[in-house]
């Protein structure tokens, strides 16, 4: 079975992601709604429309001021304004930079009525996305990315002596195992590593990121790749092997055999009647992993270890298997960093969905003393860990026979490195199918495509529920085994409880998406105006898919992808202080409570894990901070409080001739409305994360408009499509609101929110390639000319009615 079942076994080597971060508690806070916060009113009692429209460029049309009587808040696409992002320091982002335009003066008797800000939910969110993924990047960049060269390093050159020393008949295991470990050694070896803050020490940080970005592209090539497998001086056959599979990284085009494992891979087909191919299109580098070599290496060949399976219903792949297992016992620095690597994916993400070493290693540990330890080990392996979501391309010799069941199965096998366990993605594999049989029960097959609306609608969307019909999959031979899905699904989700949601970083960040739809249902009819308007729920779900969007866009490399296939002053400052800007905040109590709970337990668990270290951990204080006084004041809206500015005066004696002056002042300098002016923004724009390549920030990275990939299907009858998720752009959106502190209109921000299919092959869209719809160039010192709107993407249909140009 194996090259040597003999080895040492280790102890327990990962930790459950349940383990960390569990000493932070959530508690959500009491904020009672008052009574009379519901009332209606005319929107001809604002005042300041004329101030807004003035300060930023823009005219409500007929059919828009229809729109803000009719559901008190309106949208507009940025370019129908002439609001420009305003970057405050070199860690600036435009959804940030956005409000510091439209916030107004820090000096509080230069404030007008244009700058009554509306903080929307999106902005907090997409604040801590950023965190997440620069700490994600940093882990990536200064530790995982190292151990993993050194790993694959270890395992290609022990693998090779191994190869030497063996005996005929283990001779060809090591040889795969070998050849397996050289396509991640020769990836990872040829990267360069990126720049940081002391490489720009007394440099030309235009200059220093020239040089350096042509010898980064230098390094990342087929060719450099080839002659340095070329330089290991492999046998004839295994060079062409690792060769083929190197060209298949690149070029990153469609499905294929993996080269190193041909053989068994066309037996497994024989056998199972499945001929299963590796989707190579993943192997694109994209989401945050194309700023340099390191990253983009990383990125491949975490990709090689996760989407390669040794299957384990064929002998020789499980011999290989238990042989790279081996090595991993036999290397004890190199397993305390895999277990490391595995054991922080497995908090930040989930965990794996694959069989893995570690499964392996008990194996042999549960079949000790029994008679027939062969047949001990593959039943234990039979058992372990039943894969729940499909992530590999199928070609079936007959069509509506396979069961879908049946297939998932035979994907079972050991992933080096496991795609880990996402809700989402278990979701969208059980609404689709390629051309299996119709699942037990089901009267009609599934289709093979998925939407974001029915993630949406799961998470809890009504709105995003109601519109599941309007999909162009939801046909008369499909809707209702998808209704039927739908509903079991529904069930099963409505059976996980608060454990489940926060046993990990990405189920808390989903809980969060969840209690924005749940939390603003609960409490309807007691909102103001604007959250009891039907198209709010279009608002939520448009933020809710938003920060959905982010979600698998920083977590795409791990995440396992569902696959249906086929200055000083005057002496004397006698300024009035103006009437406060009178600004107002999403009241999203619970969705703010979650997402703090979320950000405290990402430090304690990082800080758990041995990441204590980490230069954006401060930057996550600060934004806890920040959502602390966030929800000072949603507490106090929620309750109609008065907010209030102290003023006091005060007159001195500035002249020779006596002459007097009165000053006036804010008390102390503190100020309720200030707080929600200013300094929420300030916390925010302390919070935002230090860049992990160097001071300079690209201009893609400091974009608000991102993409990710979240599906792949197709059938006989249907061709294979790609399913993408993507932002854009930020929506301003005017949100008229009335309550104790009177009426006006506020001005903000929202993710904007697209969804769509391009067809399968040739490499996935990067981010690159998405800004080109929006930006113009990549000058990250002018980071922000916008193209013509009518290039822009179509806005998905659920969204259409929130805009009327």
């Amino acid at each position: 079975m194996s090259a040597d079942t003999s080895f040492i076994m280790p102890g327990p080597i990962i930790t459950s992601a349940m383990k960390f971060g569990t000493k932070v508690a959530y508690t959500d806070t009491s904020a009672p709604i008052a009574p009379d916060l519901n009332a209606d009113f005319k929107v001809s009692e604002i005042l300041n429309l004329g101030d807004m429209e003035k300060t930023y460029g823009f005219t409500l049309n007929v059919k828009e001021k229809e729109l803000l009587e009719k559901n008190k808040f309106v949208m507009l696409p940025l370019t129908e304004t002439s609001i420009k992002p305003k970057m405050g320091n070199e860690r600036y982002r435009e959804f940030l930079g956005l409000y510091k335009a439209v916030n107004g003066d820090y000096d509080y008797k230069a404030r007008t009525q244009a700058s009554s800000i509306f903080l929307s939910a999106d902005i907090f969110f997409h604040s801590y996305n950023l965190l997440y993924t620069e700490l994600l990047k940093e882990m990536e960049n200064t530790i995982f990315a190292p151990a993993m060269r050194n790993l694959s390093e270890r395992f290609y050159k022990e693998a090779d002596k191994k190869f030497t020393a063996a005996s005929d008949n283990e001779k060809e295991t090591w040889r795969k195992v070998r050849n397996y470990f050289a396509v991640p050694y020769a990836l990872l070896a040829t990267s360069k590593q990126p720049l940081d803050a002391d490489d720009y020490m007394g440099q030309v940080p235009e200059e220093l990121q020239r040089t350096f970005g042509e010898d980064d592209k230098k390094a990342d090539t087929i060719e450099t790749a080839t002659a340095f497998i070329n330089a290991l001086k492999l046998d004839e056959t295994s060079n062409k092997e690792v060769l083929g599979d190197l060209q298949f990284v690149y070029k990153a085009d469609g499905p294929y055999v993996p080269t190193v494992f041909k053989p068994e891979y066309e037996q497994y087909a024989k056998d199972m009647d499945i001929t299963f191919t590796v989707d190579f299109t993943q192997f694109t580098p994209r989401s945050h992993y194309t700023g340099s070599s390191l990253r983009r290496q990383y990125f491949r060949s975490m990709m090689w270890m996760s989407q390669l399976p040794f299957f384990v219903k064929n002998a020789e792949l499980t011999k290989y298997a238990f042989a790279a297992t081996q090595l991993t016992a036999e290397n004890p620095q190199q397993l305390s960093d895999y277990a490391k690597l595995e054991s922080t994916i497995n908090f930040l993400v989930g965990e794996s969905d694959d069989l893995m070493p570690s499964d392996y290693m008990q194996s042999l540990e549960a079949a000790k003393g029994k008679p027939d330890q062969e047949s001990a080990i593959m039943e234990f392996l039979a058992k372990a860990r039943p894969p729940k979501i499909k992530n590999l391309h199928a070609e079936y010799s007959t069509v509506g026979e396979k069961e879908t069941a049946d297939v998932l199965l035979a994907t079972k096998g050991m992933r080096f490195f496991s795609g880990k366990f996402i809700i989402d993605s278990y979701w969208t594999g059980q609404l689709t199918q390629g051309d299996e049989a119709p699942k037990p029960g089901y009267t009609q097959k599934l289709p093979p495509m998925a939407s974001s609306l029915e993630v949406m609608a799961l998470l809890g969307s009504d709105y995003a529920k109601s519109k599941i019909p309007t999909l162009d999959f939801y046909k008369p031979e499909t809707k209702q085994a998808i209704d039927k899905a739908m509903a079991d699904l529904q069930k099963e989700t409505d059976a996980l409880d608060q454990a489940f949601w926060t046993g990990n970083v990405y189920n808390g960040w989903l809980w969060t998406i969840k209690s924005l739809f749940s939390w603003q249902q609960t409490n309807h009819d007691k909102l103001p105006r604007f959250m009891q308007s039907e198209l709010w729920g279009a608002k939520t779900l448009m933020t809710g898919a938003g920060f959905w969007t982010e979600l698998r866009h920083a977590t795409l490399l791990y995440a396992k992808q569902s696959f249906a296939e086929l200055g000083g002053g005057a002496p004397c400052d006698s300024r009035i202080i103006p009437p406060p800007a009178r600004g107002y905040i999403e009241p999203q109590v619970q969705a703010f409570d979650r997402l703090s709970y979320l950000a405290k337990k990402t430090q304690a668990g990082l800080q758990e894990i041995g990441f204590d270290n980490l230069r954006n951990m401060s930057s996550l204080e600060s934004f806890v901070s920040a959502l602390d006084m966030t929800q000072s004041y949603v507490v106090k809206e929620l309750g109609n409080q008065k907010l209030a500015d102290e003023i006091i005066e005060t007159t001195k004696n500035t002249t020779p001739e006596g002459e007097d002056c009165t000053e006036y002042w804010l008390k102390d300098g503190v100020s309720e409305w200030e707080d929600v002016r200013v300094d929420i923004i300030g916390a925010l724009e302390s919070s935002l994360p230090w860049p992990v390549e160097g001071p300079v920030l690209p201009a893609k990275d400091k974009r608000a408009a991102l993409i990710a990939d979240v599906h792949t299907g197709g059938d006989s009858l249907n061709p294979t499509r790609i399913l993408y998720e993507g932002t854009g752009v930020p929506n301003v959106i005017l949100v008229a609101v009335k309550d104790v502190n009177g009426p006006r209109l506020t001005i903000g921000f929202t993710y904007a929110q697209f969804e769509f299919t391009e067809p399968y092959g040739g490499k996935r869209l990067t981010d690159e390639d998405w800004q080109k719809k929006f930006y113009v160039g990549d000058d990250e010192q002018n980071a922000f000319e916008y193209t013509p709107r009518a290039l822009w993407p179509v806005v998905p249909s659920w969204f259409a009615p929130l805009f009327s140009r």
